[in-house]
């Protein structure tokens, strides 16, 4: 850090104080001798103190000097009683982060110089993020240029290049899962029940069936920025978040859509997950959307995830829980009532049909699906009340066939089965 005063024995007697912290220290009796020292060693500077009113150039117009050329070191400006009025109204021109009137305590001034260096290092470290965050999407753009190829040899038997694209979907959500389930495997869990309920959410909703489908991709993976945090802020409980670590961890959604934005079927995806933490009221991060300008998508991606958070907390149905949120304005109100329907009544989505289990290689055209399908992996690939074609059938068989498909029984409206297997 840097020390300006023209008080010499103070200087010293700061410097001292400050080695009992381990502080590195520069001091300078003047303005200009503090820019001197800034020319050859600004970039380990992480923050300058200095007082108001000193001979030549004020403390303020230093700051302002400092902000335009060295604009990451924090600035303190010190000042008497005598000059207060003056300093306050140079504070926004210089863009100071704290004022401080003499004279201080000596443990005083050590803590303020121990935030101030804190304050620098957090604006490092979110650069530094920044710039991982943009290497990973880097990385992931490499591993899907990867992937297209192993899905190319894997898949060359489907009848469609669309079967191929999906397959190639599946396996990018599936490395993300990967990864998110080694580095925070709690979370990882609760995201296919996410994926899950988000699904059920978004058909009671009246979405298209591909919409459906992606918005259970979207719940897969939509805490996936939290990989471009330091396992610090991870191990915390949010509950006990200084406000660095809060507004750091509050990046995590942006984050997420930027990792995934590099991958093109994952742009519309990334949209959704960057805007999941919004509120219904306008109070959620990151970019204070409110009401319809959030997308549905992220409306019912968060409600799930708020879901599970209190069936966590709660147990059951977090009944107290859902009794609290239509007055707290934290979701779609809407949502709130399909997720009361979709608890009560988890099954209504296809009619109250009887239902039957048919194994894939028997499945016929025009049969419904009763439940869903989903992957190995638990990525999800159809919905229940799909019609299913000879196409789509012969797409569930090949995959069968490779192992991919998380069940090779699949349930269907005993309604329309014909033959024996409706009797089953």
């Amino acid at each position: 850090m840097l020390f300006v005063d023209d008080d010499e024995a103070l200087l010293a007697a700061m410097t001292r104080l400050l080695r009992l912290d381990g502080v590195r220290v520069l001091t300078a009796a003047s303005a200009e001798r503090a820019l001197e020292l800034l020319e050859t060693q600004g970039d380990g500077v992480g923050a300058v103190i200095s007082d108001y009113s000193m001979p030549g150039m004020n403390g303020a117009d230093l700051l302002r000097a400092v902000r335009l050329r060295w604009p990451d070191a924090t600035r303190v400006l010190a000042t008497g009683n005598a000059d207060l009025l003056a300093a306050a109204r140079a504070v926004n021109e210089g863009q100071v982060a704290r004022l401080i009137t003499k004279p201080w305590e000596p443990d005083e001034f050590r803590r303020l110089v121990g935030e101030s260096l804190d304050s620098h290092r957090m604006l490092l470290e979110n650069r530094r993020l920044r710039e991982l965050a943009d290497q990973q999407a880097a990385r992931l753009e490499h591993w899907n240029q990867r992937l297209e190829q192993l899905v190319a040899e894997r898949t060359a038997e489907l009848e469609s290049a669309n079967a191929s694209l999906q397959r190639g979907l599946l396996d990018t959500v599936r490395i993300l899962l990967n990864f998110l389930e080694r580095r925070v495997p709690e979370r990882a869990s609760r995201s296919r029940e996410i994926a899950r309920l988000s699904g059920r959410l978004a058909e009671r909703a009246g979405l298209p069936a591909e919409v459906v489908r992606r918005v259970q991709v979207a719940g897969l993976v939509h805490d996936i920025g939290l990989l471009g945090l330091p396992d610090p802020i991870l191990r915390q409980d949010p509950e006990n978040f200084t406000m660095a670590a809060r507004l750091q961890f509050e990046q995590h959604p942006v984050l997420g859509q930027s990792m995934l934005s590099s991958v093109e079927q994952l742009v519309e995806i990334g949209k959704w997950i960057r805007h999941h933490h919004e509120r219904w009221d306008g109070h959620g991060y990151p970019d204070r959307l409110a009401g319809v300008a959030i997308p549905a998508e992220s409306r019912i991606i968060a409600l799930a995830d708020g879901y599970f958070s209190a069936v966590g907390r709660e147990g059951g149905s977090a009944s107290r829980w859902r009794s609290a949120q239509r007055a707290a304005g934290a979701y779609d109100p809407d949502l709130l009532e399909l997720l009361g329907m979709e608890i009560e009544r988890p099954e209504q989505t296809v009619g109250e049909m009887p239902t039957v289990n048919v194994p894939v290689d028997q499945l016929k055209p025009g049969m419904r699906l009763a439940g869903p399908i989903f992957s190995a992996n638990g990525t999800p690939m159809l919905n229940r009340g799909e019609l299913l074609s000879e196409e789509l059938i012969g797409r569930l068989q090949s995959l069968a066939a490779g192992g991919v498909l998380e069940s090779p029984i699949v349930r269907v409206a005993g309604q329309i089965v014909a033959g024996s297997a409706a009797q089953n």
